[in-house]
């Protein structure tokens, strides 16, 4: 092939269109797409790992309370509006452990009346 200096531009343009290739707006919105797609199927499969792992250790936690015959009460505690869990003996109903204690749950509440008096004095 001869290539003179006059035709370089265009036996330049015409092997640099030739391996180029064309990527049109459509086929690079479908790539986008299906890259898009896969990403969403990856985090689906993620998501779907962490609850069934959370379910495994759920239905292992309950196992274990079950063998050791204890239950777990959830309850908001009337006077100061937080959560109390406690910790029972199956069998009995006794009082194993309470979280927070009686005594926290009043302190708490004795807080909250001194500060309210602050404010009542300060106003």
């Amino acid at each position: 092939m001869d290539i003179s200096i006059g035709n370089l531009p265009a036996v330049i343009g015409k092997s640099a269109h030739a391996q180029a290739p064309t990527v049109s707006a459509a086929g690079a919105e479908k790539a986008e797409r299906a890259d898009e797609q896969a990403r969403t199927a990856a985090a689906s499969e993620e998501t779907a790992d962490v609850y069934g792992q959370v379910d495994e250790a759920v239905t292992s936690i309950q196992s274990f309370v079950q063998n050791i015959r204890r239950d777990l009460n959830f309850s908001v505690d009337d006077s100061s509006g937080r959560v109390v869990v406690k910790v029972t003996d199956g069998a009995s109903g006794e009082v194993i452990r309470q979280l927070p204690s009686e005594e926290a749950l009043r302190l708490a509440e004795n807080l909250e009346e001194v500060r309210s008096l602050l404010f009542k004095a300060e106003a």
